[in-house]
């Protein structure tokens, strides 16, 4: 399915790469002669897995660890469950359709962010696009032999000619099969991101390939993730490309996952928070100068100074304006201190498990 050591995208520790010795070895052999557009780096197999591995990782108990192969070091590394939670609700945040080349985002004017987290891929906000970087293990053949691969009496989800998109993400129970969905779907996603060779000199430049990747490695490499795209089903989150974060923040709120902060909370602090609800305010409070002098024109005017309508809704518009900043001010001053509330409440939970958990620690270490 993809490219093996001895033509992999990307240089491993172990092994410097005289890339002027390769060059003289290609001119003199003929079958490099013959083969020049599928030509790699000649790369040697690692001893170990560790070296493709991120330095540390952080466990679900917020302990930094240093990263094993393990099922729940690759859940936490390539599941997006948050978005596969809501995704009766994704085609508010994004169309089903790959998503658009670098280039194309570089058009529209978004800056790329590199984020590791593997649920806001693809997540977009303002002028921002969030990327993920490939990782290194994703790239090399034997991972996924070995550590991506379903276990013996599982049936491995296979697509038909025929299958619908829905039908080619329909989730399934084996979790080696979920992260492979997920590795797959993430790498297809690549194969829209980098479809150009700009769109590959782009990537480079934001990191997020290997900058010894090379453009004939590439397209070699697409065929392939393709063609196993085409076999295999992939996680449904990949059904959609883009996803707009400020509708992502709509759904977990107005769906009361998470009803405060939202999908990734939009406020840096109470301040930031303030900040924007009070430009908000002052807009209102422009809209109403705009009315109420408007009002007052028609009042001047003998057609509607004895008009007993425009006097009731001059009345009524007259006490709005005074009433609704004031409300509008009370609702944002309430929510803040609801979140203040909140956030104090879950800092002092947070604190409660910690401690516990430390307590727990030491206990099994004197015993």
């Amino acid at each position: 399915m993809f490219k093996s050591q001895a033509d992999g995208l990307m240089e491993l520790p172990g092994k410097t790469i005289n890339t002027n010795a390769e060059r003289d070895r290609c001119q003199q052999s003929e079958s490099c002669q013959n083969n020049a557009e599928d030509a790699t780096l000649d790369l040697q197999k690692p001893s170990s897995y560790d070296d493709l591995l991120p330095a540390s990782y952080r466990t679900p108990n917020d302990d930094i660890e240093p990263p094993t192969l393990t099922v729940d070091f690759l859940k936490q590394e390539l599941q997006v469950e948050r978005l596969n939670n809501i995704h009766d609700w994704l085609w508010l945040a994004g169309r089903p359709m790959p998503a658009r080349p670098l280039h194309y985002q570089k058009a529209l004017g978004r800056d790329i962010v590199v984020h590791e987290r593997m649920d806001l891929h693809l997540v977009w906000v303002d002028n921002r696009i969030f990327l993920k970087p490939i990782p290194r293990y994703l790239l090399d053949q034997q991972f996924w032999q070995e550590h991506l691969g379903c276990k013996v009496g599982c049936s491995f989800p296979t697509v038909g000619r025929h299958d619908s998109i829905q039908e080619r993400a329909e989730p399934t129970t084996c979790e080696r099969c979920k992260i492979h969905q997920c590795a797959l779907g993430f790498i297809l996603s690549y194969a829209a991101l980098i479809s150009y060779e700009s769109d590959l000199c782009i990537a480079k430049d934001a990191n997020l390939v290997s900058s010894e990747t090379t453009w004939p490695a590439w397209r070699s490499h697409v065929k392939k993730v393709l063609a196993e795209g085409k076999r295999r089903k992939i996680n449904q989150r990949y059904i959609f490309g883009e996803l707009r974060l400020a509708r992502l923040n709509k759904i977990y709120k107005y769906t009361w996952r998470s009803p405060v902060r939202g999908y990734v909370s939009a406020y840096t602090s109470y301040v930031h928070f303030w900040h924007r609800n009070l430009v908000r305010i002052a807009s209102l409070f422009a809209y109403l100068v705009v009315v109420l002098t408007a009002m007052q024109v028609g009042l001047a005017n003998t057609r509607l100074q004895h008009s007993y309508a425009f006097q009731q809704a001059s009345f009524g518009f007259t006490v709005f304006s005074v009433l609704a900043p004031l409300a509008f001010v009370g609702l944002v001053a309430a929510f803040s201190l609801g979140a203040l509330l909140y956030n104090l409440n879950a800092t002092f939970a947070y604190w409660r498990k910690r401690s516990a958990t430390a307590q727990q620690s030491r206990a099994v270490n004197v015993a």
